[in-house]
């Protein structure tokens, strides 16, 4: 346990070149899921837990981590697979799993599973969007997936989602203070996320604002996208494309990561002047230094209404 903890730990100062590694895990259930590193702080046996009176069933406890109560998450039951067996009266029991904990949004919370296995390098172009039964099971929060060498697909968690829908925040009090402002009717923002939680949080503070959007999925499509731009005004005589005024990218996406996107636009002299703001709930200082030496413009971790318009109006206006 403890070489694998110091593995996570060194692994997630790595960065760059398309490159990602995943933490696989076991729900008990036959499959085998997949979590990024980079939004991995900790590998534990099952602590101590304090119940919650009329929690969410989701959620099994809350546990002291070094001084910090962080919730504990039923992963299996989150995401519709069943139950698993957790004998909280014994928590060092091997029977009852494992806790990885994660920090989202500046914020920790631990996933509760059956096993964890070993971490993988692979490259973002390996990653793929989900076939549409996959995507409908495990209540949507499988982003993305991939292939091992033994040709078992990995299900990569989607941890928004799992969160999103375990403590859903009203519209009202989310996007609260961002309003229209005339001076950005006239403007255009590219962005691309894989998670359709982050997505629908992106269309609607753009609306909030007035900005209009093109939506994109992938880093990859989002490069082909701005490529078709390129092309386009070449054909019109322009030297620079002129149609969208900012690119919003996530860090982690199938095909191609953010990283990879910003590296790319900023060695397209058609594409170089566009303000890049990488957007992402990795919030460790690395990234935001990996995302300075690739030529990202700035940085915004997810999801914060009012920063993120403060820092797309600063560029855009």
């Amino acid at each position: 346990m403890s070489t694998l903890i110091n593995e996570i730990d060194a692994r997630t100062r790595l960065a760059g070149a398309n490159q990602m590694e995943l933490l696989l895990f076991h729900l008990g259930t036959g499959e085998v899921f997949g979590i990024n590193v980079f939004k991995v702080r900790e590998v534990m046996k099952l602590p101590s837990l304090t119940r919650v009176p009329e929690a969410d069933s989701r959620v099994l406890g809350m546990a002291n981590i070094r001084g910090t109560m962080v919730p504990v998450i039923a992963l299996r039951r989150a995401l519709g697979l069943g139950e698993q067996d957790v004998d909280l009266a014994k928590p060092e029991c091997k029977e009852n799993g494992i806790l990885i904990i994660t920090e989202y949004n500046a914020s920790l919370q631990a996933f509760h599973v059956a096993a964890v296995d070993r971490i993988i390098r692979t490259s973002w172009s390996q990653i793929k969007t989900p076939p549409a039964l996959v995507r409908e099971n495990n209540k949507g929060a499988v982003t993305a997936v991939t292939m091992l060498n033994d040709s078992r697909m990995v299900l990569i968690l989607d941890v928004e989602k799992v969160l999103s829908d375990i403590c859903p925040r009203p519209d009202d009090e989310v996007y609260a203070g961002l309003d229209v402002r005339p001076e950005l009717k006239s403007k255009c923002i590219l962005f691309a996320d894989d998670s359709s939680v982050a997505r629908t949080q992106i269309r609607k503070a753009l609306e909030k604002l007035g900005i209009a959007y093109i939506q994109t999925t992938t880093g990859k499509e989002a490069w082909d996208y701005l490529t078709e731009l390129a092309e386009e005004a070449v054909k019109q005589g322009l030297p620079q494309v002129n149609r969208i005024q900012l690119i919003l990218s996530d860090i982690e996406m199938p095909d191609m990561d953010g990283f990879t996107l910003t590296k790319h636009i900023r060695s397209d002299p058609r594409l170089a002047h566009l303000p890049v703001v990488l957007h992402s709930s990795l919030t460790g200082s690395c990234n935001q230094e990996k995302g300075a030496q690739v030529g990202a413009t700035d940085y915004v971790t997810k999801f914060d209404p009012k920063e993120f318009s403060q820092k797309l109006t600063r560029y855009i206006l």
